[in-house]
């Protein structure tokens, strides 16, 4: 028997504030589970508050999804947000344009019942809602009321039983380049392109290999032990205001896609989602994996490099180390050059790597103060040093340079995945378990040299793996004990006790989901 508690009649909310409204997502239209508990729940809310109005029996056309399995999706979503974090909006289209029902990008077919669902739900005092509109450049914000919190209070399942549906789309042809933090508001209108397997022969085979590895990844148990509550602040001045966005480091961010730009196979191609993505580098470090810490790999000065093997020319050792200019250590100087050069080689003009460099920049740094002329000071010293590439820079050939490390991550991808090892990928770097950091470094120089026909220098960053070490041990025999010291590099964070009541129920879970 459900308990429910009595509301008096909705009052008027506060409206939420744009910094509120802004810490949103869009409503994801693939959340979905068979658990018991979970269609119980949904039914009842159907039959108390939404069959009488929605029952298509007997009816003229019926969509292809019944609106009882779109309220489904609805409330799955809205349940996974505010487990979440209680205060994280869903952002939702309320125009019939937002829902294709034929789409590849929305199998479960949810249609434009769901502003029907939407309206109604909030007439039914279930969630609250806040109109968009085009002069905000907002969506409309949903979230659930106490009403409907009680409810969810009060539900016999878990965010764990709750994931993507299983005919959900990976492979993505964009129309525009794709940033993981612009879902809400991105600075250019982008959209998926829909497409047909026979437009590119390689679409099934990537759709079977990313399908399997995401499997793995859901098996995984993927997290920072340092972490009591599992939420990293990213802050962005990229905008010219100072944004912070909420990284969430929870079991339902794992979904990952492999996205391509401006309608085109041949451009990006790259892989997409994974909280690991989003954070900082030092916090990468902390990622452990099934409980095990990881290492992170990355090829050195790719792009660059690949530049120059599309020219058939072996790249200079250090692309970033020029005369000293602007009076700047020389650390500094080529930290500046590397991340100016990175902006140049995907930026469509020297103005728009500039300004994209000064973004880059924390706030009060003397470079986030650096004028065009002081940059191109540097910028021609950089092309001066790498004169073979120097027609490529400021030429927008980034995103022909992504399709071809995502070839090379796509190779790293299916090799682990093979052998149930899971990787997590973020572009040109990777994190492993630290026992196999050696088969990585050896995998990494196999993509390479398979993919371009030349090696790329690794740069092992964060350290040395268990299988390394052993490597070294069997070597030389004789003298094996004097590598023992070598594990004392071997990450070893402490565990909150949050952090391991997160792993505790991930493994009751898995217990259950095998039963």
């Amino acid at each position: 028997m459900r308990t429910r508690l009595i509301y008096p009649l909705d009052l008027v909310k506060a409206r939420k504030t744009r910094e509120q409204l802004e810490y949103s997502r869009l409503l994801d239209v693939h959340k979905w589970s068979q658990h018991l508990e979970v269609n119980r729940f949904v039914y009842a809310i159907w039959g108390e508050y939404f069959r009488e109005r929605f029952d298509v029996a007997g009816r003229g056309k019926r969509p292809k999804q019944h609106p009882k399995y779109q309220l489904k999706v609805l409330l799955l979503d809205l349940y996974v947000a505010w487990k979440t974090d209680p205060d994280l909006l869903i952002g939702v289209g309320m125009s019939k344009a937002d829902y294709k029902a034929g789409s590849r990008y929305n199998e479960i077919h949810i249609s434009a019942v769901m502003i029907d669902l939407i309206n109604h739900a909030a007439e039914q005092g279930l969630i609250e809602k806040q109109t968009g509109s085009e002069s905000s450049g907002l969506r409309t914000r949903i979230w659930p009321t106490n009403r409907l919190i009680d409810e969810f209070r009060q539900a016999r399942f878990a965010s764990l039983h709750i994931s993507n549906h299983e005919d959900r789309e990976v492979i993505v042809l964009n129309s525009q380049d794709f940033t993981e933090l612009s879902k809400i508001k991105p600075k250019r209108k982008s959209r998926s392109i829909e497409y047909n397997d026979s437009d590119f022969s390689e679409i099934q085979e990537m759709r079977r290999n990313l399908n399997l590895y995401n499997e793995l990844l859901n098996k995984t148990f993927i997290d920072i032990p340092t972490l009591q509550n599992p939420v990293i602040e990213k802050r962005d001045e990229s905008s010219g205001r100072e944004t912070v966005h909420k990284i969430h480091v929870d079991q339902a961010s794992k979904f990952v896609r492999r996205i391509f730009y401006r309608g085109s196979w041949n451009k990006g191609g790259r892989f997409h989602g994974g909280w690991w993505q989003q954070i900082p580098k030092e916090f990468r470090q902390q990622i452990y994996i099934d409980d095990i810490s990881t290492l992170e790999m990355d090829y050195s000065g790719l792009h660059v490099n690949l530049l120059y093997g599309l020219k058939g020319v072996q790249p200079v050792d250090d692309p970033y180390t020029v005369e000293t200019l602007n009076e700047l250590e020389s650390e500094e100087q080529r930290k500046y050059i590397k991340s100016l050069a990175l902006m140049a080689i995907n930026a469509e003009s020297e103005n728009k790597a500039f300004q994209a460099f000064r973004n880059e920049q924390p706030t009060g740094s003397i470079a986030k103060r650096y004028n065009n002329k002081q940059l191109r000071i540097m910028l021609d010293a950089f092309k001066e040093k790498n004169f073979v590439i120097r027609d490529d820079i400021c030429t927008d050939i980034g995103v022909q340079l992504m399709n071809i490390d995502g070839k090379i991550t796509s190779r790293l991808i299916n090799h682990f995945t093979r052998r149930d090892i899971p990787i997590l990928t973020i572009h040109d770097s990777y994190i492993v378990q630290n026992q196999y950091s050696g088969q990585l470094v050896q995998e990494m120089n196999r993509a390479a040299t398979e993919e371009l026909r030349f090696q790329v220098r690794i740069d092992e960053g964060t350290g040395i793996g268990i299988d390394q070490i052993r490597a070294f041990q069997n070597m030389d025999r004789t003298n094996a004990r004097d590598f023992d010291y070598m594990y004392q590099s071997i990450p070893n964070h402490t565990r909150t006790e949050e952090y391991n009541n997160r792993l505790r129920l991930f493994n009751e879970y898995q217990e259950e989901y095998l039963r």
